[in-house]
């Protein structure tokens, strides 16, 4: 049944970059809500194996974890639609990307919650978030991106992220490099890689198929990655 998700999952991810690249964007959103229901959906089928298949019982900072993931995949799902609505309303593009980012932002906030329920908050990845934050402001200049009223969202955002990135590092050497750590980091690390591709896809016109398409495999990658670490967390 796993592979058989994510069978489904490559596929829907094709069809859904077929679609944007041949600006067929109405198309494009059904499917992108698709392709994000079924990362969702393979941590749903992951919930379900630990609980019924598995029959192990996990502590309440598990319980908490596997929610928090829950919920940061989810919030995902919803920030995928909501920044896809901007291709139909140009005149409100600032505006969808904004609570489109204030919606990924608290999937972020999701998976940090997650992880210090298990391992100890790392201040270390604030230093990391900070550095990867004045990386995103050196880079913006160099690239000539005009983030315009959404400059200071777009800098908190980047601590958000960058922050919830670096604590996945930490819980990757707190558990060992057990597998679901590994994956959850690697997840993490490609979420935000894809929002490093997205700044100028968003804020620079950039209509690359190549910059869209590695924007997009690197986002799904990391989410399905995060969604696939709760199938050993146990």
């Amino acid at each position: 049944m796993l592979y058989v998700i994510l069978g489904i999952l490559l596929i829907s991810w094709l069809l859904f970059i077929y679609l944007i690249i041949k600006d067929r964007r109405l198309d494009g959103f059904y499917l992108k809500g698709f392709t994000s229901f079924v990362f969702v959906f393979l941590y749903f089928y992951g919930l379900y194996k630990i609980f019924i298949d598995s029959m192990i019982l996990v502590n309440e900072s598990y319980i908490i974890l596997i929610i928090g993931i829950g919920l940061g995949l989810i919030s995902g799902l919803i920030g995928d639609l909501y920044l896809e609505v901007q291709y139909f309303y140009p005149k409100n593009k600032y505006k969808q990307i904004k609570y489109g980012m204030i919606i990924f932002a608290m999937g972020h906030i999701f998976y940090l919650i997650a992880m210090t329920e298990v391992v100890v908050f790392n201040y270390f990845s604030l230093l990391i978030a900070l550095l990867m934050t004045v990386i995103t402001y050196l880079g913006s200049k160099v690239l000539q991106l005009d983030f315009g009223k959404l400059k200071l969202f777009t800098y908190g955002y980047s601590f958000i992220i960058f922050t919830m990135v670096g604590q996945s590092i930490f819980q990757a050497i707190d558990f060992n490099g057990s597998t679901y750590s590994i994956l959850f980091m690697i997840g993490a690390i490609l979420f935000g890689l894809s929002d490093l591709l997205l700044a100028p896809i968003y804020f620079k016109k950039e209509s690359s198929k190549t910059f869209v398409i590695a924007n997009l495999a690197t986002y799904y990658l990391g989410q399905t990655f995060i969604a696939l670490s709760i199938y050993f967390i146990v």
